[in-house]
C-alpha cells in the first residue's frame, strides 16, 4: 500500500533520452480518481498531472503544458489506461 494506505499506481516509462534539452525520463502513474487523470514524473520529480476531457488532454502544470499532447498521444496509443 502507498500513501495514505492508496494501492501503489502502476508506473509507465514514456521516455529514456532528453526532453525540452533538461529532462531524461518521464514517467506516468495513472490515478484511481479521477479517471482519466495522471501523475506525471520527470527525472524522479513531481511535476504534475494531466487529465484526458472528452478527446483533449489539459495541465495546469506549467513544466507539462509544452508536452501534454504529446503525452497524451503516448498514453492513448499504448493502452496506459487507468
Amino acid at each position: 500500500m502507498g500513501i495514505l494506505n492508496q494501492p501503489e499506481m502502476e508506473k509507465y516509462t514514456l521516455y529514456k533520452s532528453e526532453i525540452e534539452g533538461r529532462y531524461k525520463e518521464i514517467e506516468i502513474y495513472p490515478k484511481s480518481s479521477p479517471v482519466n487523470e495522471y501523475l506525471m514524473y520527470w527525472d524522479g520529480f513531481e511535476v504534475g498531472t494531466i487529465q484526458k476531457r472528452g478527446k483533449k488532454w489539459f495541465t495546469n502544470s506549467v513544466d507539462l503544458i509544452p508536452v501534454v499532447n504529446e503525452i497524451g498521444t503516448f498514453i492513448d496509443a499504448h493502452g496506459v489506461f487507468n
